[in-house]
C-alpha cells in the first residue's frame, strides 16, 4: 500500500520561517507589536526565491493571512521573521501561489534553498545596495 507521502510529487523547496513575537516599531523601536500587518504572531511563511531582491532585507513571504484561511503573498521584512528552515512543497496549491509572480519560484536544489535560509537567518547580504532607498524614506533614515 502506497503512503501518501510516497505518491505526492514534489514540486520544489521553499525556506519557511515564523513571524517573530514582538517586533519593535516606532521611534527608535520603543513599542513593541505581536506579528505583523498582515500575518499573526509566530505564523508559518514560505519565502520564495529572492532573484527580485532590492537589497532592501525584504522577500516575497505567502501564508495564512491574519484572521482569515486564505493564503496571501505580501512582501516581509526578512528582520521580522525567525526561525529559517527548508521544506520540500507536496502542495499544488501552495505551489501554483509561490510560482505566481513574474520571477519568483521554488529552488529545485535542497542545498541552495539551505544556502538562502543560512544567508537569511544571520542576516548576511540582507542590504547589499546601500545607496538605494525605500521610497520616501530621507538620505538620513536611508537603511545600510
Amino acid at each position: 500500500m502506497n503512503t501518501p507521502s510516497e505518491t505526492a510529487r514534489l514540486f520544489g523547496y521553499a525556506v519557511v520561517a515564523n513571524v517573530r513575537r514582538e517586533i519593535p516599531y516606532g521611534p527608535g523601536g520603543a513599542e513593541l507589536r505581536s506579528g505583523t500587518r498582515h500575518f499573526p504572531a509566530g505564523g508559518k511563511v514560505w519565502l520564495v526565491t529572492p532573484c527580485w531582491d532590492l537589497g532592501f532585507g525584504e522577500a516575497l513571504a505567502v501564508g495564512r493571512h491574519r484572521g482569515s484561511p486564505r493564503l496571501v503573498a505580501v512582501i516581509t521584512r526578512v528582520t521580522d521573521l525567525e526561525n529559517f528552515r527548508v521544506r520540500a512543497v507536496y502542495s499544488p496549491d501552495l505551489s501554483r501561489r509561490l510560482e505566481a509572480d513574474p520571477g519568483t519560484g521554488l529552488w529545485l536544489v535542497r542545498e541552495h534553498a539551505e544556502d538562502q535560509a543560512v544567508s537569511w537567518s544571520t542576516g548576511r547580504n540582507l542590504y547589499t545596495h546601500a545607496a538605494r532607498r525605500h521610497p520616501g524614506e530621507s538620505q538620513s533614515t536611508a537603511r545600510t
